[in-house]
């Protein structure tokens, strides 16, 4: 029978374990921390994992990851080199993902924003009228998140466009690559909506240069790492009315202190790192296909390249 060791920051295992018994009883996986033979595991399953859990399991030789970013796991020194690493590639997430931007780009474009602010003064404006097409919405990252998200908004009519670094193909989506598109890509911007990956050639990638380059009254949507943002740099084109507004999901540092100058900022909106979460039930059965398939010596899909991030 194959052993899975199971991991979770917060003790949180209950739910997986039942999950995984539910539909992958012949896995055996458990509670890392309740495994008899730890030198008899070869798998893990896992969410942000310490120093201990690879030290407890020295024969592993492969991890998978309890969500689509593996930035935790990759920048974590005790994880040895040899060790494949899977991540999740949808898990419920791409439904949720998709709800979240639509909710704050509709805002947007549907001057909410305005309006508010129009209530606080007591002001009756209608804001004039503008077509869907008109509406300029730029993904950055067309992995499995940001390529449905991308399909997913041409239902409301706006006019769609990514960026990534290798080249995509993607049905009514105007395609940017590389940092010699990134100016191109960014000048088209109304609602730069923000899904990369964390990597060394990401993190920073939303500063004063790059967002100087979005159209006066853009808008920005981050929902990818915290690192990709320079926030003093978002917060000076705000009050230089250079952008109309930012929504924020992910922080350097999470929770966000009480005293950060976000909290107060009229045109930021925040919300808890909680735009899209991890679902039990088809997590654990992606998670159970792709180690089985790993068992039997195949190749599935969802294998971190190290050298790229992801």
């Amino acid at each position: 029978m194959t052993s899975c060791a199971l991991f979770t920051p917060d003790d949180s295992n209950a739910e997986w374990l039942a999950e995984f018994k539910r539909q992958f009883d012949h896995l055996n996986v458990q509670d890392w921390q309740h495994i008899k033979h730890p030198e008899l595991v070869k798998y893990g399953i896992v969410w942000k994992p310490t120093a201990t859990f690879f030290q407890r399991f020295p024969n592993l030789t492969t991890v998978f990851n309890l969500g689509a970013g593996v930035d935790a796991i990759l920048s974590n020194p005790a994880v040895p080199e040899h060790i494949d690493i899977y991540r999740i590639e949808d898990g419920g997430m791409a439904a949720q993902m998709n709800q979240y931007f639509s909710y704050f780009l509709l805002h947007f474009f549907r001057n909410m924003d305005q309006y508010q602010q129009q209530q606080t003064q007591q002001q009756w404006r209608v804001q004039p009228f503008k077509s869907a097409a008109s509406f300029r919405v730029g993904i950055l990252g067309l992995g499995q998140l940001g390529a449905q998200l991308a399909q997913h908004l041409q239902s409301y009519g706006f006019d769609v466009a990514g960026w990534s670094r290798s080249r995509k193909n993607l049905p009514n989506v105007t395609h940017y690559t590389g940092l010699e598109e990134l100016g191109t890509f960014l000048q088209r911007t109304d609602a730069l909506c923000c899904l990369l990956p964390l990597t060394p050639n990401t993190k920073g990638i939303l500063n004063v240069n790059n967002m100087s380059q979005l159209p006066k009254g853009a808008v920005v949507i981050n929902a990818g790492r915290g690192e990709h943002l320079i926030v003093d740099d978002l917060l000076k084109l705000l009050d230089q009315k250079h952008l109309r507004g930012a929504v924020l999901d992910v922080f350097e540092k999470e929770p966000l202190s009480a005293q950060h100058a976000l909290w107060q900022h009229p045109q930021v909106m925040i919300t808890p790192h909680s735009s899209a979460q991890s679902e039990c039930a088809p997590c654990v059965e992606q998670i159970g296909q792709t180690l089985q398939a790993v068992v039997h010596n195949q190749s599935p899909s969802g294998l971190v390249d190290r050298h790229r991030g992801y």
